[in-house]
């Protein structure tokens, strides 16, 4: 994998960084727009409050923006969700969304270790970098149940769809990461050992452990 600028620092977001939220956005939207699917729309207030919760992690070039994703429990902390994984075009190629993707899985991994850790996608990229990470395609049903997540989709061109079928299947692809599975566990460590410095990232952010949430 060819690596990215040694000066891009990918961290654990906190407020210091709301003044990238604007762009993360844009970028986000613009990615999908582009790609000509859907995506669940997220406003800065949503976007901020990761930040401040430690559930952001974000890529810098000096000051300039390189990347972001983000992580959300639902189900009552029992499913998580890494999300919003996007890099600006000038940066793509390099290996740094698979860095980002490190760091939110690791995150999630870490702070909510018996979770089961799934994906929406339509991108084969992204599916790709998934399978890598232990996750397999999964129907909807085998998803959370939390009817806030399934909420989110309403921002989405293809919402339609999913209403249609009773929430049954859509553009998108299931994904899991289930930590009972033995084959799943063993390619996620797999991956992650390319990229000892991770945990390192999270200490950063988290020095004294993780928040009650």
């Amino acid at each position: 994998m060819e690596q990215y600028n040694d000066n891009i620092k990918i961290l654990v977001a906190d407020k210091e960084h709301y003044s990238y939220v604007d762009e993360i956005l844009a970028t986000i939207a613009a990615a999908a727009k582009v790609r000509g699917t859907g995506i669940a729309k997220r406003n800065p207030g949503y976007v901020k409050q990761k930040m401040s919760e430690g559930k952001a992690v974000i890529a810098l070039d000096g000051d300039k923006f390189a990347g972001f994703s983000y992580i959300e429990t639902w189900g009552g902390k029992h499913y998580v969700t890494t999300s919003g994984l996007i890099v600006p075009e000038e940066y793509r190629g390099h290996g740094l969304a698979r860095r980002i993707k490190h760091v939110t899985f690791t995150l999630a991994r870490m702070r909510w270790p018996q979770a089961k850790i799934f994906s929406l996608t339509s991108g084969a990229a992204v599916m790709k970098l998934n399978t890598d990470h232990g996750y397999v395609p999964v129907t909807f049903a085998q998803l959370t149940d939390d009817e806030t997540f399934w909420k989110g989709c309403e921002g989405c061109i293809n919402q339609d769809i999913l209403k249609r079928t009773d929430r049954r299947y859509c553009v998108c692809t299931g994904m899991l990461y289930d930590p009972e599975r033995p084959r799943s566990v063993r390619d996620a460590d797999e991956e992650l050992s390319h990229d000892p410095g991770v945990e390192d990232i999270i200490h950063a952010r988290f020095p004294d452990g993780f928040p009650e949430d």
